[in-house]
């Protein structure tokens, strides 16, 4: 064994240690931040450099971004995964040294001219996931002792392949927090969007009033309300915010709470409509809508008065008698702030007939091949069971849906309000 030999064993086991070390450290760390924190600190030790950058590889774009430099002043480095030297070691899943950074035509001058400070040498290597994808590229800068060595290439390699795969641990846990929050936090608005409904239907002599919706995610923009609207008369309203999620559940709930509160000082729906509509055209963005019916339902003669902004069909169907679609009478709201709405033609039940708002998520629920229920099959329900309770009614919609849908799942929310005169 010659001298030489005898004095690179020290130097192998001192490296093996640090890499083992620097190992046991990555295994350690789920959070990605510090970890990144990490492997570019251990570089820098590892190699006896100045600085290091972690290039981190984005599929989407295909481009490559500085998620940590150490001692840098620049916070972000974003580029095409094919330019500079950073983009040959990604392109080619190679090791490059360059012993001369500014002799180099693929050296990229405007990040030392930004911090002041001058590159001199380099060294990158990829690093990949255990299914050998790109997860970035690890870069050492300016080795104090020198210029980079075969040796360093084998050592960053080596530490390369260890962060590449915590890295993706690190990334995957994130991602699965992350969107375990967005259910948390989605779960909590379905939870606040349920707590506005109406959990019981405010006493109307003579009637049978109910109501019931289901988001097709965990928030939806369908709402309905059912509301005391002065002596004898009850407020029955069916709203649709444009979209799904938690943007269209707050939009629906600030339509809803206008509403109750213009219905205080107005009782013709038309009115209340026109209220509501002036301030949330000043509130929704642009493509941002609401279509809602409102109706005052009047216990003395059974007389039911309407406007619908943009929500259509209202029905009636009368027992043993004709059913009667009513169409909307006027824009959605927070299109136009001085839109006018008018009223719709009086209807009157007799006792048997039901007045019915009935959500698109209903009659146009997929039942396989691209078809919708449609209207025709929704009104046959409805008369089957308009005997029964206001609620059985709704109960079989809701059966009907699940039953035609193919998979369980609904494209829509799905709202009904019936209103049913019983004496």
């Amino acid at each position: 064994m010659t001298d030489d030999n005898r004095s690179h064993e020290p130097a192998c086991k001192r490296h093996l240690d640090v890499l083992l070390g620097i190992m046991r450290r990555l295994a350690s760390e789920p959070r990605l931040d510090p970890l990144l924190g990490s492997i570019a600190e251990e570089t820098c030790n590892l190699l006896d450099a100045e600085r290091a950058t972690l290039f981190l590889y984005d599929s989407k774009t295909d481009e490559l971004y500085s998620r940590v430099a150490t001692k840098s002043e620049i916070e972000v480095i974003r580029m095409p995964a094919d330019r500079g030297i950073v983009g040959s070691v990604a392109r080619n899943r190679a090791c490059i040294i360059v012993p001369d950074a500014y002799a180099d035509p693929r050296f990229n001058r405007d990040v030392d001219r930004t911090t002041g400070w001058r590159t001199r040498n380099m060294l990158g290597v990829p690093m990949t996931n255990l299914d050998g994808q790109l997860v970035g590229v690890l870069e050492a800068l300016n080795k104090r002792s020198g210029a980079f060595t075969e040796d360093d290439t084998a050592l960053l390699t080596a530490l390369a392949d260890q962060a590449g795969v915590a890295l993706e641990r690190a990334r995957l846990l994130e991602e699965f927090l992350a969107k375990r929050r967005l259910e948390n936090e989605m779960e909590l608005a379905r939870d606040i969007q349920v707590g506005l409904l109406p959990q019981h239907a405010p006493p109307l002599p003579g009637f049978d009033l109910a109501g019931w919706s289901r988001p097709s995610e965990y928030a939806g923009g369908d709402f309905y309300d059912l509301f005391p609207w002065g002596d004898g008369r009850v407020g029955m309203m069916m709203g649709d915010a444009v979209g799904h999620g938690v943007g269209p559940a707050l939009l629906a709930a600030e339509t809803r709470a206008l509403v109750r509160a213009f219905a205080l000082k107005e009782d013709r729906p038309e009115l209340v409509l026109a209220d509501t509509n002036r301030l949330l055209a000043g509130d929704v963005s642009e493509g941002r809508f609401v279509t809602l019916a409102l109706a005052a339902i009047d216990a003395a003669g059974g007389d039911v008065a309407f406007a619908s902004a943009g929500q259509g069909p209202l029905v009636v169907i009368q027992a043993g008698g004709p059913c009667r679609q009513m169409s909307a009478t006027g824009l959605p709201l927070g299109i136009l702030p001085n839109a006018r709405f008018e009223s719709g033609e009086p209807v009157n039940l007799a006792p048997g007939d039901a007045f019915l708002m009935i959500s698109d998520g209903i009659y146009e629920c997929e039942t396989g091949g691209g078809k919708d229920l449609g209207m025709d099959r929704v009104l046959e329900t409805v008369r089957a069971h308009l005997a029964g309770t206001a609620d059985s009614v709704i109960q079989a919609l809701a059966a009907l849906t699940e039953a035609v849908s193919p998979d369980g799942r609904f494209r829509d929310d799905r709202t009904v309000v019936i209103a049913k005169r019983v004496e």
